[in-house]
C-alpha cells in the first residue's frame, strides 16, 4: 500500500500541538506526498483555499472558533476533501452522529480514530480508502441522466451484466455465496453504476424486463458453477416496484426448472422498505417465493422503520446486517451491540446471518467472535466479473487462517 500512498494529499486539523505532531509523524511513516496542518478552522480553511483540495482531513472535533462538526460542513460544501477521518476522543454517539452527517453531506467518511493517532488504526483506514477507489466508478455517467428510450435500447441489446461480490463462512473462510450486483457497459460512458439508471428505470416500469434479465443471467452463473460441481448461491435484489407482480413466482419456478437448479440457490434480497406500497400484493409475491423454496434474505436491516414487523410478516431465511452498522463496531460500543443483538435476533428466529461492509481484520475477528455466520465487503473482495471469482478464491484462501485472536473494545 505504502507505493500507493506518495500521491496522496492530507490536512491535519488539530489544535493541541503535541496531538497534531503525533498524527503528522504518523501520516508522514507512510511516505504521502504532501501533509498540511492548522491548528484552527479558520487557518484551514484559508490554507486549503490557496491549495486547493486535498485528497484526506483527518479533523478534530473540539477546537476553538469555528469547530470542527461546522468545519466539516464546509468542507463538504466547498468540495475541499475526497474523505475525512475523524480524530476525537469525545463519546462514541457524537462521533457517530457527526460521521452521518459527513456522509449525509457527501464526503466518505473513512472512520475514526482516538487520540494520539496509532499507525495500525491509520494504515485500516487508508487501506479503506484504496479498496474504495479500486471499486467500478462511473465516469461520464456521473452527470449524466439516461432517457428512457436509452436504457430499453440497452436492455434489448443486452448491454448489462452481473458482477459478483463474494459472502464467505466465518468459521472457514469458504466462499458459498454471492451477491449479483448490475452494471452497464455504456459505450460511450463506460461501466455505469447502478445509482446511475435503477431509479429510471423503476419510475418508468422498465425495472420488469431489466430485472428478468438479471435474473437469466444469474441462473445461468449458478447452472455453470453446478457444472463445476458447485452450489453457489446467488443473491440478487428486487426493486420494491418488482414484489407487487404476482406472476413473479411462476415465472421464476419456470426458469429455475428448465435449468434444473434448485430454487434454494437463488437467494432474493428485499429491502425492509420495499412493502411499503400494495403491502397486500408484496406478501402474496413473497409468501409465494417461499412456497417455491426461493430463499428470502432481508437486506439492510434496521435502516428503515419497520425491521420487527418484516420478520414478523414474512419467512426470511437470511437477515443482512447493514454496513452502517458494522463499521466501526469494534470502536463503538453501540455499533457492537446493534450488531451483536441483530445476530441473536436472527439465531433464534433459525435465519442466516450476512454482515456487509467488512472492510478491516479487526472487522473480521469481532464478527468471528459474535457469531455471524457470513461476511461480505472490501476486506474479503470488491464484486468481480464471474471469470475473475476462481483466481480470486485461491488467493482468498491462501490468506487463512483469518481467526486470529479475538478484538476488544
Amino acid at each position: 500500500m505504502d507505493s500507493r500512498t506518495t500521491s496522496l494529499s492530507f490536512l491535519i486539523l488539530e489544535d493541541n500541538l503535541f496531538q497534531r505532531m503525533v498524527a503528522e509523524q504518523t501520516v508522514s511513516s507512510f511516505n504521502v506526498g504532501n501533509i498540511i496542518n492548522a491548528q484552527s478552522s479558520e487557518q484551514a480553511l484559508q490554507m486549503l483555499g490557496d491549495t486547493g483540495a486535498v485528497d484526506i482531513v483527518i479533523c478534530d472535533l473540539d477546537i476553538p472558533g469555528i469547530d470542527g462538526i461546522r468545519f466539516i460542513r464546509r468542507l463538504a460544501e466547498q468540495q475541499l476533501a475526497r474523505a475525512v477521518i475523524i480524530l476525537s476522543d469525545m463519546e462514541a454517539a457524537l462521533i457517530r452522529t457527526v460521521q452521518d452527517m459527513a456522509q449525509a453531506d457527501g464526503l466518505q467518511v473513512l472512520g475514526h480514530t482516538p487520540k494520539p493517532m496509532i499507525r495500525s488504526r491509520l494504515r485500516e483506514l487508508l487501506e479503506y480508502y484504496f479498496a474504495s477507489l479500486d471499486s467500478p466508478q462511473p465516469c461520464a455517467a456521473n452527470e449524466r441522466i439516461f432517457a428512457e428510450a436509452e436504457l430499453e435500447q440497452a436492455i434489448n441489446e443486452n448491454q448489462f451484466t452481473l458482477y459478483y461480490q463474494p459472502k464467505v463462512l466465518l468459521k472457514s473462510g469458504r466462499m458459498i455465496s454471492v451477491e449479483a450486483l448490475s452494471r452497464w457497459h455504456h459505450p460511450e460512458a463506460g461501466l455505469v453504476m447502478p445509482i446511475h439508471f435503477i431509479p429510471t428505470m423503476e419510475s418508468s416500469g422498465l425495472i420488469a424486463p431489466m430485472t428478468d434479465k438479471m435474473i437469466d443471467l444469474a441462473l445461468a452463473q449458478i447452472q455453470q458453477w453446478r457444472k463445476q460441481g458447485r452450489n453457489i448461491s446467488v443473491g440478487v435484489n428486487l426493486s420494491p416496484a418488482i414484489l407487487s407482480d404476482t406472476d413473479l413466482p411462476d415465472r421464476l419456478v419456470h426458469k429455475t426448472r428448465m435449468r434444473d437448479i434448485p430454487p434454494e440457490l437463488l437467494n432474493l434480497e428485499i429491502t425492509e422498505n420495499s412493502l411499503m406500497q400494495n403491502a397486500a400484493l408484496c406478501l402474496e409475491t413473497l409468501a409465494r417465493l417461499k412456497l417455491y423454496g426461493f430463499a428470502l434474505a432481508i437486506d439492510d436491516f434496521g435502516t428503515g422503520y419497520s425491521s420487527m414487523q418484516q420478520l414478523n410478516r414474512i419467512p426470511f431465511s437470511e437477515l443482512k446486517i447493514d454496513r452502517s452498522f458494522v463499521a466501526n463496531a469494534c470502536h463503538d460500543r453501540t455499533h457492537r451491540a446493534i450488531v451483536e443483538a441483530n445476530i441473536s435476533l436472527a439465531h433464534n428466529l433459525n435465519m442466516q446471518t450476512v454482515a456487509e461492509g467488512v472492510e478491516t481484520l479487526e472487522d473480521w475477528q469481532l464478527l468471528h467472535e459474535l457469531n455471524c455466520n457470513q461476511a461480505q465487503g472490501f476486506f474479503i473482495s470488491k464484486a468481480l466479473p464471474a471469470e475473475q471469482i476462481s483466481d480470486w478464491e485461491q488467493q482468498w484462501l491462501a490468506r487463512q487462517p483469518l481467526t486470529v485472536p479475538k478484538p476488544t473494545i
